[in-house]
């Protein structure tokens, strides 16, 4: 079963102090109720794992599976593997500021006020899944490469064609005086 962004919570004060496991998964309708409109497929498998103390909570996310986005190239749907891993460190009981930011990359503490039953992982699920894609998405690290022929051949004709155009005269006059 995928879990909507509204089901992705910790009711925490149902949780003994220790240990908890908890499995959740996502796919792309998460991902569109949460304002993403790259990912046209997902299947996330996000296994929270839980250490309670009476003060306060790590909440350590792991995200595994597949996202199908758009390739950057020639747009042709393109699935790529993620694997994500953050951390929440949670404070409850606290008179502090709601939520606030923890210097480290992939840590983010978070306080909890005491009348607060329940903590939604969502965002966090959601950044470091989409962050946990590359930066470039593009199929040249695939072993089948499922590239648009006709749209690569159009950006190759585009690209020639800029090169066979007329050099503004004032880019010449400028490489003669680099070359003084």
């Amino acid at each position: 079963m995928f879990d909507k962004a509204e089901d992705l919570s910790i009711e925490f004060v149902k949780l003994k102090d220790g240990k908890h496991a908890l499995d959740f998964r996502v796919d792309e309708t998460f991902f569109e109720e949460l304002g993403s409109k790259e990912v046209h497929k997902a299947d996330v498998s996000v296994a929270v794992e839980v250490d309670k103390n009476v003060n306060w909570m790590h909440v350590r996310l792991h995200m595994t599976g597949s996202m199908t986005v758009d390739c950057h190239r020639c747009l042709v749907p393109l699935p790529l593997a993620i694997d994500a891993r953050y951390l929440l460190i949670v404070k409850l009981d606290c008179q502090e500021e709601a939520v606030a930011d923890h210097e480290d990359e992939g840590v983010e503490l978070i306080y909890l006020r005491s009348h607060e039953f329940k903590l939604s992982i969502s965002q966090p699920v959601y950044e470091s899944s989409l962050l946990a894609l590359p930066m470039i998405r593009n199929c040249d690290e695939l072993e089948i490469k499922p590239c648009d022929k006709a749209m690569i051949q159009k950006l190759e004709t585009l690209n020639g064609s800029a090169t066979d155009e007329v050099v503004d005269a004032r880019w010449e006059k400028l490489k003669q005086l680099k070359n003084l």
